[in-house]
């Protein structure tokens, strides 16, 4: 159990981390003392998700114990409304001048210390008293599972079940059509349940059983090849097939940052977005890798993305240190020779067009040149 340490004191402390980053950064952008807004805000969360109690051992000695159940992923709904909250009442009591003002000629960090002791009573009857009440009306419940049912069932319902991970795919590629950051826009909706599915998975690594694949998962092969829609096979038919001098000079450019997993310049250089002959591609592609991806991770053939992993990595690269498993090189590579059988069809039209308005160009050009050299 001692290698499960650094697991439990990063994974396991996911709440109080995400507690105290969302307040640092809204008080921040209230120009507010952020860092005593942040402490703040972590010390009410570990009194709302992990109180200490005093436990009677089986020796009659007593130990001062808190559980540690939402001190991770499962508390990151607590923590993101602790955050919310703690800061608005801070700014609240601020603005309303119902703090401790002391002269002048105090020194500032002893005011503000002192500015901040009514909005941290507050804070503290707000969420230690509104866990109290309730655990007087059902001691089996908590403040952390009312929000956790009150916001993570419905969440849930959206995010992983078959139906809603099939939508919000849908609805991320459309975002992305239509010029707008389809995964930054749905990530507020999509990241504590993706998250709390990660940690689950995770924890059943450590335990030596087998990850569990879920709908929330759905989506984690939508962006392995190329960015947000794996359109990677799309530049690799610009580079190597294209005849207009646009998608030659956009394959050139794009390969590069494609295979580093940097969509922009492809979703907004060919472009995609607003284009309707490369939309269908696009949103297809995307529901295909993601079906494909969940056939194998649930028949076994390939280890689903468990590990949490920051940074942009190349492709193939980045897949592997997420799951460790070799046999997703060999998936991403067949998905890439699948992709470009996707994007064929489409891409021909685009060159295509794109060739016939060059070369129509071209003429007008000679034609012009011809008129001034007779002139």
């Amino acid at each position: 159990m001692v290698i499960l340490i650094p697991f439990n004191m990063t994974m396991g402390m996911l709440g109080v981390i995400a507690a105290f980053a969302i307040a640092y950064n809204l008080a921040s952008s209230y120009k507010m003392s952020a860092m005593s807004s942040a402490l703040t805000s972590a010390i009410i969360f570990m009194l709302t998700a992990a109180p200490a109690g005093y436990y009677a051992l089986a020796d009659g000695s007593v130990a001062s114990m808190m559980k540690t159940t939402y001190l991770g992923s499962q508390g990151l709904f607590t923590a993101i409304v602790v955050a919310i909250v703690t800061v608005e009442v801070t700014r609240f009591c601020l603005s309303h001048h119902l703090t401790i003002r002391l002269p002048e000629s105090v020194p500032p960090f002893i005011s503000e210390t002192f500015s901040l002791i009514i909005p941290g009573v507050l804070n503290t009857i707000i969420f230690f008293g509104g866990n109290l009440l309730i655990q007087a009306y059902d001691p089996t419940m908590t403040l952390p599972a009312l929000i956790e049912f009150v916001l993570g069932k419905p969440l849930g319902g959206l995010c992983n079940t078959w139906p809603g991970a099939i939508a919000l795919c849908i609805i991320s590629s459309l975002f992305w059509c239509c010029g707008l950051h389809g995964t930054m826009i749905l990530m507020p909706f999509t990241t504590a349940i993706g998250m709390q599915v990660a940690t689950r998975n995770m924890e059943l690594v450590a335990a030596g059983k087998d990850i569990i694949f879920q709908p929330a998962m759905f989506g984690d092969a939508g962006n392995l090849l190329g960015g947000a829609g794996n359109t990677f096979s799309f530049v690799l038919l610009c580079l190597l097939l294209a005849h207009s001098k646009q998608l030659k000079a956009f394959g050139k450019a794009t390969i590069i940052p494609s295979f580093c997993r940097i969509s922009e310049p492809v979703l907004y250089g060919a472009p995609i977005a607003f284009n309707p002959i490369l939309m269908i591609p696009f949103i297809v592609g995307t529901l295909l890798s993601n079906a494909l991806y969940t056939i194998c991770c649930m028949t076994g053939l390939i280890t689903p993305i468990y590990l949490q992993v920051a940074g942009t990595f190349p492709i193939f690269i980045n897949s592997f240190i997420k799951c460790l498993d070799f046999r997703i090189i060999i998936f991403e590579i067949v998905l890439i020779a699948i992709l470009a059988v996707v994007w064929y069809p489409f891409f021909k039209i685009y060159d295509s067009q794109l060739g016939t308005k060059e070369k129509m160009k071209e003429e007008e050009i000679d034609s012009n040149n011809i008129e001034e050299s007779i002139a």
